[in-house]
Formats: structure tokens, C-alpha cells, sequence
């Protein structure tokens, strides 16, 4: 079975939360958000060490506004969902069945509630229990429902990894002690030589890094190649984004083997430092046969230099576990596709989730969208408000004459993006479905009046044109500065005085400037001039324009 949907109510950082969530989903927010607190929620109530986590006063959401006093309830709603139409008819389930509803349309589905209240006397109150297909309590006998919570958890354990644990070890050390069973043995030494690692920065022996790769090759064995070997985990949206993930394999496992087997020394011992902290994660629990953890990697970009982080990912990515990732990595992203992405927003009173809906691309959209933003331009996913231009120039005079407005726009978060080899529509839908401002600057030709076009086609009912929308009065941003009193710049860039003015075409004169320089010197070279004469030299235009920007992204500071 599969975690599909969580709703959070009045918890620590939330006040109200509704996400559904796939096989991989990469979660993306601002700092105070609610990415932790969603974790907290998962690694609390769905982890076999942590069965009888009563809810403490901490974790009653305090609204930020100081007189407003905190919440005194707790909701939590977790709905999983079977992975193919009648495994919940499975016999392995058999002591969940109770838990169980009928279909509701192709899929039946468990709804498991975890409520907390403060009473008038102070006391606090933490309830579980399973809902039916109606949102109405089941009715069990107390003993029975404890023991349905516990046998459900064990099949669906949440193992938070991530930026809290990362590179840290608070067990004690393992000793000589002896194990009753090769898995324990392995184990044992695995979590030795993870915690020599983490307390050292002296590289381990050959005989050490050969015990460990031994251990490993045994423990993958063990807990993936026998339970999930034939298994097809990851379905559905990696047809319809380039290079995305693809569905779970035995040959996948196969590749990871060979990998642990012959693979780089590098590769190797990264691969036990991440298997020491899953099992540390783990804890002395086993994984049940036909459990489906759901893994949760918090930040997994700490602490790890880049190729590191990649090494990391691979072996992530094979994992047949459900993998929800929270990250602030460009880095990471990349290796993601875009389908998984879901962008946290924070709005009065509520946390909002947005994510891309296939069904508003084509095909070759999707291609154009995943290698412009995420191949090239991952960075551009954690911004608040993009502003979308045609071509370099834009790119390279704006942030410098925002600058000298006053205005840093990395600080504010709007990112600058061209969008002539994209398109702007498929650009507009992303930043659409993904909830990040947006605003599109075209030049005064023909073709910038199509693109303008365009994008009133695409106005939502909300927006209006005013709002997304400057044409430049001009053919573009270099005629516009050569006619607001910067000819001299670009005479000079092309060898040519004053006098040429009256022979030579503004256009000709522009095109041997970027030829014999380029767009972005020429850009740089506007900007220098600015600052020597002032920002009043700036065109009003792009004053207004830059202030607009700032407001759109300050609209999503939460």
C-alpha cells in the first residue's frame, strides 16, 4: 500500500495542511513552512519505535500573531491507498483487514486519524483510531484498536532521514558482543564502521572498507533483493517527463548490485554511510514482509559535496520504498522530475500545495520545460516570482538596473528567465500550476507583439494584463536605451561618432555593437553608464516594472 493523501490540522508549525503524495515526492518551502512539522507529523505517528507518542503541549500549532492564543486541537489524517486494484484482499494483510474499506472506485483504502485536544482542566488527550469511507469512527474494542494501530504501522513505517540526523550517531557504540544470526552480524558491523566515520576523519583500512562492502552486499540481500526483487514500485508519471524517475526494476536491483560489488571504492563507501543511518533510523526493528516504508529524506543535501550528493541520490532512487524528500538543493532537483516537485506555500491561516498537472502539457512541452528550468535552471523552482524575458541582454541589464534601484532581486526571490528557446506558454503554465508569480517583459516587434498575445490568452480570471504583462516601446531593450539618451554607448561599442547618425540606421548601428562585443558586455556597459549618471537615466518604465516585480514576490513571503 501506498501513503496518497495527508491532511494536518493545528500542528506545531501547520494550521491546516492538505497534500496528497506519490511513490517520490520532492516537497519545496520557505524556512518555518511546515516541511518539518509535515515530517514530524509521519515520523511520530507511522514509526514502529514511536507506537505510543502522546501529543505534548509543543505541538498545539501558536499562530505567529502573539494575542492570538494556540490552538487546542490536533487533526491528523493519513489515507493510504492499495497499489493495484485487490492487494488489500492479500493474505499478508490479513491482520489489517479490519482496517480495510470497501473499494471506493477502483481502489479500497485505510484512513488512519490521530486526534489531539486540551481539556478545561489542561489535561491533554491524544485518540487513534480508523475511519470509514464515510469519515465516521470504526468501532473497536480498546485492546483490539491498539493492537490494529500497531500490526497497520508495522506494514507502513516512516524512517526519517535527513538534516537532524545526518552525520551523527547518538547510540551507543555496538561492543564485541555475539550475534545470533548472520543479518545481526552484518548489521552490527555496518553501524561500527558508519559511527568510525562519522567520529574520524581518518579514511578506513582496506580490511575495514572489505568487511563493510561485505556486510553490505549481505544486507542488501537481505532486506531489498528477497522482499522487493520482482516488484514494479514506481508507476505512472515517468513516461511523461524527460529523463524522470523510472519504474522499479529486478534489474534495477541487478545494477545496484554490480555497483556494490565492483563499483568505485568512492561509490561504495558512501553507500555504507548511508546504509549505517538507515539502520539507525530503523532502529531494532525488522521490516515486515510486504511492508512498504515510506522513507523520509530531510535536507539530504547536507553536509555531502555535490558529487557526493549524487552518489546518494542513486542509491535513494533504487530504494523500493515510498520516498518523501524535503530539500533546499538546485542540485538535487535536478536529478527529479518535475511531477514530483510540490511547492509548500504559506497563506493566512493555511499551508498550501501545488504541483505541476500533467494534463495542461503536451508532450513536447514537457521536454522544452524539463530541460530549460529543471536540467538548466533548477534554482528557479524555489523563487517567488519569475519575470520572463526574451534573450540575454534582459537578463544580464536588469539585475544590474535593479540593483541600482535599490532592489536585490535574489533577496526578494524573482528570478530572471529567457524564454525565447522555451516558449513563454509552457513557462506561464508552470509558474501557474506551481503558484509562483510571474510576469513576462516582450520586445515592440512583431514578435514580441505575438508573444504579448499570447500571454493575454493565458490570463486566469483573477489576473489582468496590466499585471503581467510590459511591451517595451520600442523594438527591443537595446533600441529603447539608444532612444532614452545611451547612443553614445553603443556608437562607441561600434566605432562610430555622432556624425554617423545621419547615414547609418539606429538597427545597424545596434547589430555591429553586439557583433563586435556581445549582449551581455553591451548589457553591463548600459548598466556602468547608469551608475555614472544616475538612476533617473533609467527609462520609467523599468522602474515601475522592477517595484511590480518586488510586490509580486513579497505577495508570497507568507
Amino acid at each position: 500500500m501506498l501513503l496518497d493523501q495527508i491532511e494536518v490540522v493545528g500542528f506545531r508549525g501547520i494550521n491546516r495542511l492538505s497534500i496528497n503524495v506519490k511513490s517520490l515526492s520532492a516537497f519545496l518551502g520557505e524556512n518555518s513552512w511546515g516541511k518539518s512539522s509535515l515530517f514530524d507529523a509521519l515520523s511520530l505517528f507511522l514509526s514502529g519505535t514511536k507506537k505510543a507518542y502522546k501529543f505534548t503541549g509543543d505541538d498545539f500549532h501558536r499562530p505567529s500573531i502573539s494575542d492570538v492564543s494556540c490552538n487546542k486541537l490536533i487533526h491528523l489524517v493519513f489515507t493510504f491507498k492499495e497499489q493495484a486494484n485487490g492487494e488489500s484482499l492479500q493474505r499478508q494483510y490479513k491482520s489489517i483487514s479490519a482496517a480495510w474499506n470497501l473499494p471506493k472506485g477502483e481502489c479500497s483504502y485505510i484512513y488512519y486519524q490521530v486526534d489531539g485536544s486540551i481539556t478545561e482542566s489542561g489535561n491533554i488527550i491524544t485518540q487513534r483510531y480508523f475511519l470509514d469511507n464515510h469519515g465516521q469512527k470504526k468501532s473497536f474494542k480498546k485492546d483490539v484498536l491498539a493492537n490494529l494501530v500497531n500490526e497497520f504501522i508495522s506494514f507502513v513505517p516512516a524512517l526519517r532521514m535527513g538534516s537532524e540526523r545526518s552525520l551523527m550517531v547518538t547510540a551507543e557504540d555496538t561492543g564485541d558482543v555475539e550475534y545470533c544470526s548472520k543479518r545481526a552480524s552484518c548489521e552490527a558491523r555496518i553501524k561500527r564502521i558508519f559511527k568510525r566515520l562519522n567520529k574520524s576523519s581518518q579514511q578506513l583500512s582496506e580490511s575495514e572498507m572489505k568487511m563493510g562492502y561485505q556486510a553490505l552486499v549481505y544486507l542488501f540481500d537481505h532486506y531489498l533483493l528477497k522482499h522487493y526483487g520482482r516488484s514494479h514500485f514506481h508507476r505512472g508519471d515517468a513516461q511523461n517527463d524527460t529523463k524522470g524517475q523510472m519504474p522499479f526494476s529486478f534489474q534495477a536491483l541487478t545494477h545496484f548490485n554490480d555497483l556494490l560489488k565492483t563499483g568505485h571504492k568512492s561509490d561504495r563507501a558512501m553507500l555504507l554511510l548511508v546504509l549505517g543511518e538507515f539502520l539507525e533510523v530503523r532502529g531494532e526493528h525488522l521490516l515486515r514482509r510486504g511492508a512498504t516504508p515510506i522513507l523520509l529524506l530531510e535536507e539530504p543535501e547536507n553536509n555531502l559535496h555535490p558529487v557526493n550528493l549524487a552518489i546518494t541520490w542513486r542509491f535513494f532512487s533504487l530504494l523500493p520504498m515510498q520516498k518523501l524528500v524535503s530539500t533546499n538543493s538546485s542540485q538535487l532537483l535536478s536529478f527529479l522530475p518535475l511531477s514530483c516537485v510540490q511547492r509548500l506555500v504559506r497563506c493566512t491561516g493555511l499551508t498550501q500545495s501545488y504541483s505541476l498537472n500533467l494534463k495542461h502539457f503536451s508532450q513536447n512541452d514537457l521536454r522544452r520545460v524539463a530541460f530549460h528550468i529543471r536540467m538548466t535552471r533548477p534554482q528557479s523552482l524555489f523563487a517567488r516570482s519569475w519575470l520572463l524575458v526574451e534573450g540575454e541582454t534582459e537578463t544580464w541589464l536588469l539585475t544590474e538596473l535593479s540593483r541600482l534601484c535599490g532592489y536585490n532581486l535574489v533577496v526578494e526571490g524573482v528570478q530572471i528567465l529567457e524564454f525565447a528557446q522555451c516558449g513563454v506558454a509552457p513557462l506561464i503554465k508552470l509558474a501557474q500550476d506551481l503558484h509562483i508569480e510571474w510576469f513576462v517583459l516582450t520586445d515592440g516587434d512583431a514578435a514580441g507583439q505575438k508573444y504579448a498575445a499570447r500571454v493575454a490568452e493565458m490570463l486566469l480570471v483573477k489576473d489582468s494584463l496590466v499585471n503581467r504583462l510590459v511591451v517595451l516601446p520600442a523594438l527591443d531593450i537595446e533600441h529603447l536605451f539608444f532612444d532614452h539618451g545611451f547612443a553614445n554607448v553603443y556608437l562607441e561599442a561600434a566605432h562610430y561618432t555622432e556624425k554617423d547618425l545621419a547615414r547609418i540606421t539606429t538597427h545597424k548601428i545596434i547589430d555591429k555593437a553586439v557583433h563586435k562585443y556581445s549582449k551581455p558586455e553591451l548589457g553591463l556597459a548600459i548598466a556602468n553608464a547608469v551608475e555614472e549618471r544616475g538612476t533617473d537615466s533609467i527609462p520609467p518604465l523599468l522602474k515601475r516594472l522592477f517595484s511590480r516585480l518586488v510586490g509580486l514576490a513579497r505577495s508570497q513571503s507568507g
